[in-house]
């Protein structure tokens, strides 16, 4: 880690040091103010790249109490969007194989799951 790494670390987050006899000592940490506006942004923050990955939509999903209405809206959007394009690439697909058709209908099968849970999603932000 370089200098301009550990300043940035010290205006994120705090560590103490726990002392425990007869264990090694435990470090605590804890997230400063500043800490807590980067972490905010970068959950605000939802590229269409990270839109494509299930576990960066999912946490971001699982936080939402974090963001405001605004934010919770365009996470959404973007996610729908991904997922609409995504389904349209699979319907364009033409194959002879059964079993890549079964894997093909599994698949849109699931977004448009997903496109559904986003729609009652959007009903209770």
């Amino acid at each position: 880690m370089n200098d301009g790494d550990n300043s940035i670390f010290s205006k994120t987050i705090t560590k103490k040091i726990h002392k425990q006899v007869g264990k090694p000592n435990r470090n605590m940490y804890d997230i400063t103010e500043t800490g807590e506006e980067i972490f905010y942004e970068m959950l605000r923050e939802f590229p269409e790249k990270l839109a494509t990955n299930n576990a960066e939509f999912l946490v971001r999903i699982a936080l939402f109490e974090k963001l405001d209405y605004e934010g919770r809206k365009e996470i959404l959007t973007i996610r729908q969007d991904v997922l609409h394009k995504q389904l349209t690439a699979l319907q364009s697909l033409h194959v002879s194989s059964s079993f890549i058709t079964e894997v093909i209908e599994f698949s849109k099968s699931r977004i448009e799951h997903e496109l559904l849970w986003i729609t009652s999603l959007m009903k209770k932000i």
